[in-house]
């Protein structure tokens, strides 16, 4: 099977980054997903402040109320976000596990119409048993499921970054052919 991959020098950059950021993600995936908890809770906080803002000074509209009660009480749970953010990380994560359990259904529901084609069928299987698994553990340890997601996604990148740039070194040993 050929795969058509032609690297050039502008992706070495990219290569290089992908791996910084997997090692950076390795390292301090903990302290990376307070951090998410913390820009998400802050990205809130200005969208509540702006809602909250914008009742006031829309005395007299039909829009008046509802943007203050929304205001309020978007500012009142970012504050609590921002004080505590492993509220949102759990959040996200059983997020997360819900939509992975959601797919992981419907690639069981789907693999039935892929029964002739042995190997789509086991793909769709396996993949739709692993995510309702990872589904599952997202759902019930949403903190410990999250740090495990940022360490997949840290080996994701490192291993992008060093195939990356094996391939842009055969490319430009072999420039005739395609990998």
């Amino acid at each position: 099977m050929y795969v058509i991959w032609q690297s050039s020098n502008k992706n070495t950059k990219l290569y290089i980054l992908s791996i910084v950021i997997g090692i950076i993600l390795l390292l301090f995936s903990p302290f990376i997903l307070a951090m998410i908890g913390i820009l998400f809770s802050a990205v809130v906080l200005i969208i509540s402040l702006t809602l909250l803002c914008s009742g006031l000074l829309l005395r007299g509209s039909s829009f008046t109320i509802p943007l203050i009660i929304i205001g309020l009480v978007g500012c009142f749970f970012s504050m609590y976000a921002l004080l505590f953010p492993h509220v949102i990380v759990s959040f996200i994560g059983i997020s997360m596990g819900i939509f992975l359990l959601v797919i992981g259904i419907g690639h069981l529901f789907f693999s039935s119409g892929f029964r002739y084609d042995r190997v789509s069928w086991f793909f769709l299987i396996i993949g739709g048993i692993t995510s309702m698994m990872i589904g599952l553990y997202l759902i019930f340890f949403p903190l410990e499921g999250m740090q495990l997601v940022m360490i997949f996604i840290g080996f994701y990148l490192i291993s992008y970054g060093i195939i990356g740039t094996i391939r842009m070194r055969r490319s430009y040993s072999q420039p005739d052919l395609y990998y």
